[in-house]
């Protein structure tokens, strides 16, 4: 239910922006086709998304670490989950998130192989800065470093999120013919769930590199 919150609230803020900037010239018809828009100033359009952004890595952040718990744990909630390095852990998961923000886009911009590698080598720097407790620069070292010599494996996943993505924007499209706001709403309700499924397939992926990361240090030791 977060997940899908800190979805609508972002996309909504982001849209209200977008709406309020337009030249008054263009016509509602046209305006129709941004999405839900949420009946608020700019400015504090600004901040809604924004918060909603931060809400959104605070709840990776929680996620990750109930997702990469024993089994045998996931019954229970300690504390620690919602506490531990919070502070620290909220900041370096912000840096991670601009870093990987700009650094993959800009690799897809350049060729559709650099893009692909930098997803697939970073895609555990999130998952390190919450459970390891990583920052930033660790954090990137070390995903790249449990990517090391799987990156054909997961590059597997990579495809397979695509692939669920596109499933949720093409069901988005066919509620959009009805109107453009249902088919935005209809695609984040969609995306939120498979997020947690994503979510999921990367914990156990990381706690799986993991163990082999440690096993192989050990070996070595």
């Amino acid at each position: 239910m977060l997940t899908l919150c800190y979805q609508v609230l972002s996309v909504g803020a982001f849209n209200t922006v977008i709406m309020n900037r337009l030249p008054s010239s263009v016509q509602p018809d046209d305006v129709g086709t941004i999405g839900f828009t949420l009946p608020l100033s700019t400015e504090l359009a600004a901040v809604l998304g924004l918060a909603a952004l931060l809400l959104g890595i605070g709840v990776f952040l929680v996620t990750a670490r109930l997702l990469t718990r024993d089994l045998s744990a996931l019954s229970s909630l300690p504390g620690g989950l919602f506490t531990r390095r919070i502070g620290p852990a909220f900041l370096s998961a912000l840096v991670v998130s601009v870093v990987l923000a700009v650094v993959i886009p800009l690799g897809f911009a350049l060729l559709l192989i650099p893009g692909l590698f930098l997803t697939v080598s970073l895609q555990f720097a999130l998952f390190a800065v919450a459970v390891e407790d990583s920052g930033p620069i660790d954090a990137l070292r070390r995903s790249w470093g449990l990517a090391s010599g799987n990156r054909w494996r997961l590059l597997a996943l990579v495809v397979l999120f695509g692939v669920l993505g596109g499933i949720g924007g093409a069901v988005g499209s066919v509620f959009a013919f009805v109107s453009p706001s249902m088919g935005q709403l209809a695609s984040l309700v969609i995306n939120s769930v498979l997020i947690i499924l994503m979510y999921g397939i990367l914990a156990d992926s990381f706690v799986q590199l993991r163990g082999e990361s440690a096993y192989t240090e050990k070996s070595l030791g």
